[in-house]
């Protein structure tokens, strides 16, 4: 069964998704915006024992499922047509299933150089900069002012990290990190295109990672970029699909 997660289920529902990086992502928006918004809403799904199988969050248009071990497959995914249509939510692969992209976790924290300098935290609008810039290159660019408003939040209530590296101060590389308790999440690395094969992706990579320190940390990513975060010490624990 699935219910809206109420408040006497809260605390159930952060230990369910601690230490899942799907988890991750919706403990950093309960953290962020908590269960009274309007455009942020969270659920779970409950066997017949009561005991949490699943945790769903969704915000504006967009859907993310925690779901670890066994669980009612053909609920959720009824739940999520209802809810999302032909969008779909952002969820672990089942075994068996055809993954979109790749679940990687940090290993082995390997040394990269650093060559430039990475400013954390920056404007705002200098991320979504190189973001525009990196429009039609594989890279969903979201609304200006949702994308705005929603980091705004999140850095106020230390859920992410944004980074930047400048080429003569102007924005040329970007990423962001989630954190929500004993894990971080890389969720968007991003190099305007002149400026590629620099190394200031790596940069702004590595200095998130210090910024998570003593987390377990994960990414999310498409097949073409295994190959660049295994540079950094990531292996491939699993899928997702959206």
């Amino acid at each position: 069964m699935i219910k809206i997660l109420d408040n006497e289920k809260i605390e159930a529902a952060k230990g369910y998704c601690d230490g899942d990086p799907f988890g991750c992502r919706i403990l950093a928006a309960l953290l962020t915006y908590g269960t009274d918004k309007p455009f942020a809403r969270f659920w779970a799904q409950y066997d017949d024992n009561a005991e949490i199988t699943a945790v769903i969050y969704k915000l504006d248009n967009s859907m993310t499922v925690c779901a670890k071990g066994e669980y009612d497959t053909d609920e959720m995914d009824c739940f999520i047509r209802a809810n999302m249509g032909y969008m779909g939510a952002l969820r672990p692969a089942r075994e068996g299933e055809s993954a979109n992209g790749l679940v990687m976790r940090l290993a082995r924290r390997r040394s990269v150089p650093s060559s430039v300098d990475v400013e954390l935290n920056p404007e705002i609008s200098d991320v979504y900069a190189v973001m525009e810039e990196c429009a039609g290159t594989g890279f969903e660019v979201p609304n200006f002012d949702d994308f705005y408003s929603d980091m705004i939040y999140r850095t106020k209530a230390k859920a992410v990290v944004s980074a930047i590296v400048r080429d003569n101060a102007m924005p040329a590389a970007c990423g962001a990190l989630h954190l929500a308790g004993n894990t971080a999440v890389l969720i968007m690395c991003a190099s305007v295109p002149e400026h590629r094969r620099k190394g200031y992706a790596s940069n702004v990579v590595n200095a998130l990672l210090d910024r998570a320190e003593g987390r377990d940390i994960y990414l999310m990513c498409m097949p073409s970029l295994h190959d660049f975060y295994t540079r950094f010490g990531f292996v491939t624990v699993g899928g997702f699909v959206y």
